[in-house]
């Protein structure tokens, strides 16, 4: 109790449990509707078929990871904005955001080249025919219309960076009733819609996205944003543009390759197992465990991006005593709800793993006993993955990117991929595959801890000195 008694003292001050409440609301609900689609996808291509549910997740996380690179750089508008704001350079957001745009397009062309060269590199995964096919499906098109969420990501900063964070609720929450009910249709052919499997799926989520961005586009351009924060005519400043790759590309390498790693770690929970149907339990499984993680993951997201905010805010207004408070509350939020999260899946994982059992399908039990075994290590994580979203959230807010790039991929590759290759070569269990995970998450949140601790962020800022308020109030 006297731990989480640190959240009502000073709620009222900048940084204090109001206001953090006031935008972390918004934001975690965002990302739990995002985690909503996430797990009623995978529970519906699970009532599908086995291997429409096998290749959803290691296809799906190679998109997004092949994508991280440009998420990371446009995300990282949150940062300039969120300092723009702290120091009443209103003007400056606007362009801010066109320089993600632009990074967008550029990055969806690329991105959108994923269509010719899917095919060979599910074929190097190794996963069985049938899952390899539907693997190429999924990834295929979600690579063209990759332009989508990466627009979605650079317009919702203009919101989130300046603490107006209800608009990104309200539209992610469209986005989610959206998903749903398309995925739905488009899966399973009903409402008149083509039966189409996985592919369906993609279809769904991508048309939800597109009814999404339409929305913040609109709202960008009102008049009274053109006026207040120069939204339009659309600008491509080149010393700004030079900026945000600056800082924005440590942050966008660090997202790729830590989501690289861990994209590593599925796949090869796809090859343990002496035999096709073991391998095969295995990978279910672990879609399974990992679909059912993401309503205690993704939220934290949310309170991740509300720490970046308000760093970012208070570095900009020279105010780093509110950036502390804010991330001290943003910690205690993030263990009071992963805690319990934890506990659930720990005591009580049976409701939300029924969920994804096949009707007639009594083959799948087996599945089930393993995906028990696999929450047991999620659990012991789960609070570890929440600090490491809120203290490297922390120091990326004031423009510490490069240190966040160094230690994430480097723990990733020494911690996680390096020693899941070795488990593989000695024919491990994969047990061991999942105790290698959670050794490594639990490192890298107390190397992000310490780094705070530290304090070099404090003196930190990516936004020009002639904006930036000197005097820092310590």
């Amino acid at each position: 109790m006297k731990y989480f008694s640190q959240l009502l003292p000073n709620a009222r001050k900048p940084g204090g449990l109001f206001q953090v409440l006031t935008i972390a609301t918004p934001l975690i609900l965002a990302s739990a509707g995002h985690a909503m689609n996430l797990f009623f996808d995978r529970v519906m291509l699970a009532r599908y078929s086995r291997d429409a549910v096998n290749a959803a997740l290691p296809s799906g996380l190679t998109s997004f990871t092949i994508c991280c690179f440009f998420l990371g750089v446009i995300g990282y508008a949150n940062s300039f904005v969120a300092q723009y704001t702290g120091a009443d350079a209103d003007h400056r957001v606007g362009p801010s955001i066109w320089q993600a745009l632009w990074l967008s397009l550029l990055g969806g062309i690329i991105l959108a080249t994923g269509y010719f060269w899917a095919v060979p590199l599910f074929d190097a995964m190794g996963h069985a025919e049938s899952v390899r096919e539907q693997e190429v499906i999924y990834f295929r098109i979600l690579s063209v219309f990759s332009f989508i969420p990466l627009m979605q990501s650079a317009l919702s900063a203009f919101w989130a960076g300046r603490g107006k964070t209800m608009f990104v609720m309200i539209n992610n929450f469209i986005v989610t009733g959206l998903n749903i009910p398309l995925n739905y249709a488009f899966i399973f052919g009903r409402w008149g819609a083509p039966e189409l499997g996985i592919a369906g799926a993609a279809i769904g989520t991508i048309g939800a996205a597109l009814a999404g961005l339409l929305l913040y586009m609109i709202f960008f351009l009102l008049k009274r944003e053109r006026r207040q924060y120069a939204t339009w005519p659309p600008v491509f400043d080149k010393e700004l543009f030079g900026r945000m790759l600056k800082y924005g590309t440590p942050s966008g390498v660090q997202l790729f390759l830590d989501l690289l790693a861990f994209n590593i770690f599925v796949i090869m929970l796809g090859w343990v197992g002496s035999s096709e149907e073991e391998k095969l339990v295995t990978q279910e499984a672990s879609t399974i465990a990992l679909s059912i993680n993401s309503i205690s993951f993704t939220p934290m997201i949310g309170l991740g991006q509300t720490v970046t905010v308000l760093v970012g805010q208070s570095v900009g207004a020279g105010k780093i005593a509110d950036a502390c408070r804010a991330v001290r509350t943003c910690r205690n939020l993030a263990l009071l709800y992963t805690g319990t999260m934890a506990l659930f899946f720990l005591f009580y994982p049976d409701p939300l793993i029924g969920l994804f059992a096949r009707s007639g399908d009594a083959g799948q039990t087996a599945t089930m006993e393993v995906v028990r075994v696999f929450m047991r290590f999620i659990a012991a994580l789960t609070m570890f993955d929440a600090l490491v979203i809120i203290f490297s959230g922390a120091v990326k807010g004031a423009g510490d990117t490069k240190f966040a790039m160094y230690a994430n991929v480097g723990l990733a590759f020494i911690l996680c991929v390096v020693p899941c290759v070795i488990a593989w070569f000695l024919k491990c269990s994969i047990n061991i595959y999942w105790l290698i995970l959670d050794i490594y998450i639990i490192t890298c949140a107390m190397v992000f801890i310490f780094r705070y601790i530290q304090g070099k962020w404090k003196k930190m800022r990516v936004i020009e000195d002639e904006y930036a308020k000197h005097g820092i109030e310590e």
